[in-house]
């Protein structure tokens, strides 16, 4: 193993080892293994649904969507198909889409919608010298019968007041103690991170809330987009952003 692949995390089941190690972040973590055919069918006997993602990558590239339906079936849906299989079936009829990467099989989270749709949120911390900064938090909402939210697979962008307003009607106090909350768990999420990793420099944090308004880290990503922050309340944070990653931003490849 290279200095540098010690440093800097190269996959999504490297992250979630890491932070599951973390006493006070493990509850804030879905259920997450690498995907066998005995692990995908013990998920899918615990959960009503899972999400099969490649290791590495991003952008919704390679999720698979695999909901439990009645009488032993399951649903299973692409960003592009959906089709049913039997249960005993499920993990070869998933591997025809997948590529030889490796893959991990997450815990599906009830995610909070508007107009059945889901929306999840993106915190973006960036640590231009020794301390991170908080730059902020955007809502994604799904287009309708899509399994991500991503902006590049056409997911629109919601300010987090406007979002928390629509879904679950907050009042404005409860949605500045949520974002507080959120605040915070990326904190302590980017200091797991850097702990371990120290060259991180930038995270952007995709994390859900449940209908209870739980919080779940879905995802941490090391070299963010951040495009959807052009729709900010603050008309000049996303020029900010830009001006903060050109001074930090490493060249990996």
């Amino acid at each position: 193993m290279s200095l540098l692949s010690r440093k800097y995390p190269w996959s999504k089941w490297q992250k979630h080892l890491v932070l599951a190690r973390d006493p006070a972040l493990r509850e804030f973590l879905p259920d997450t293994a690498v995907l066998k055919e005995e692990t995908l069918l013990d998920f899918l006997n615990r959960y009503p649904v899972v999400f099969v993602k490649p290791s590495c990558g991003g952008g919704g590239r390679g999720v698979v969507k695999i909901s439990v339906l009645e009488e032993g079936q399951t649903e299973i849906q692409t960003t592009e198909t959906r089709t049913v299989a039997e249960l005993p079936q499920v993990y070869h009829t998933v591997k025809g889409y997948l590529g030889q990467k490796e893959y991990i099989v997450q815990q599906g989270v009830s995610l909070i919608r508007i107009d059945d749709r889901p929306i999840d949120f993106r915190t973006l911390l960036l640590r231009p010298g020794k301390t991170w900064r908080y730059m902020g938090v955007m809502g994604k909402l799904a287009v309708r019968d899509q399994i991500v939210t991503n902006h590049c697979r056409g997911g629109s962008s919601l300010t987090f007041s406007g979002a928390m307003k629509e879904s679950k009607e907050l009042q404005e106090e409860g949605i500045q103690e949520l974002e507080k909350r959120l605040e915070q768990l990326s904190r302590q999420i980017a200091a797991a991170m850097q702990r371990r990793f120290p060259l991180v420099a930038e995270l952007g944090l995709d994390i859900g809330i449940d209908e209870n308004l739980k919080l779940w880290l879905i995802e941490a990503n090391t070299r963010p987009q951040y495009k959807l922050f052009r729709d900010h309340e603050d008309p000049m944070l996303y020029n900010r952003i830009g001006a903060i990653i050109k001074t930090i931003r490493l060249p990996l490849s």
